[in-house]
């Protein structure tokens, strides 16, 4: 029986293994990992966006066994649901769906909640259902960069947040280190980046523009609270 998320945090030092891992270059951090969790226990979320497909092919050269979740909104561009079931056959990685309560989706349709209430919109479609596939695993670990925001930029390899440990393999890469696994490996981009999207999330908050400049623009709003 695993740890409680509490438990599992205090079993381990997080000083240490940032530590370790700092010294590692990014595919051999994600292969240590599991020296110290097994597979089953390593919950791994992409976006499938933009920034994804350098991430997910290092997961899958070091664990195949890996699955992958995504958070299904209702609300992806076309574009982004086939660019899925490109990394998907690319990678070989089994993809889960994680899906919303119906009710409160059909709320945030209805009412058009995105335009007055973005945060209660994310909360319902991605906070909420994340929620409950996080209490079945140890460890999350997901491909955010430290240069994408100011919240971003404050994260470790390694941290505690509610007893969960959350593992960030890629948070100091820098752009153009990023760029150049993607050219050296000759990795497919995101169909919607020659159209000008730098990031991509659902349909309604998201436009053309460099970087995150096209998420929730116009608006305080740069994360959807997953990583805050």
């Amino acid at each position: 029986m695993s740890l409680p998320h509490s438990e599992t945090a205090l079993s381990f030092d997080l000083a240490a293994l940032n530590e370790e891992f700092a010294a590692l270059d990014f595919q051999e951090r994600i292969r240590r990992l599991y020296d110290y969790f097994p597979v089953n226990e390593v919950l791994f979320t992409s976006s499938f966006g933009t920034k994804s497909v350098v991430m997910l092919t290092l997961v899958s050269r070091a664990n195949a066994a890996q699955k992958v979740h995504i958070l299904n909104t209702g609300y992806h561009f076309p574009e982004t649901l086939a660019y899925k079931d490109t990394l998907a056959e690319l990678t070989g990685l089994e993809v889960v769906e994680i899906l919303p309560d119906e009710e409160r989706n059909r709320l945030t349709r209805e009412t058009k909640m995105w335009e007055t209430q973005p945060g209660r919109c994310c909360h319902y479609n991605k906070v909420m259902p994340l929620k409950a596939v996080k209490a079945r695993h140890r460890v999350w670990m997901s491909g955010v960069h430290s240069y994408q925001t100011m919240n971003r930029a404050a994260m470790e390899i390694f941290e505690e947040v509610d007893g969960l440990i959350h593992f960030h393999p890629l948070i100091d890469i820098e752009e153009g280190e990023f760029l150049y696994l993607l050219e050296k490996d000759k990795l497919p981009r995101h169909p919607l980046e020659e159209l000008g999207y730098g990031s991509i999330g659902c349909t309604h908050c998201t436009k053309p523009g460099q970087g995150r400049a096209g998420r929730w623009a116009g608006t305080e709003k740069d994360e959807c609270g997953l990583h805050l």
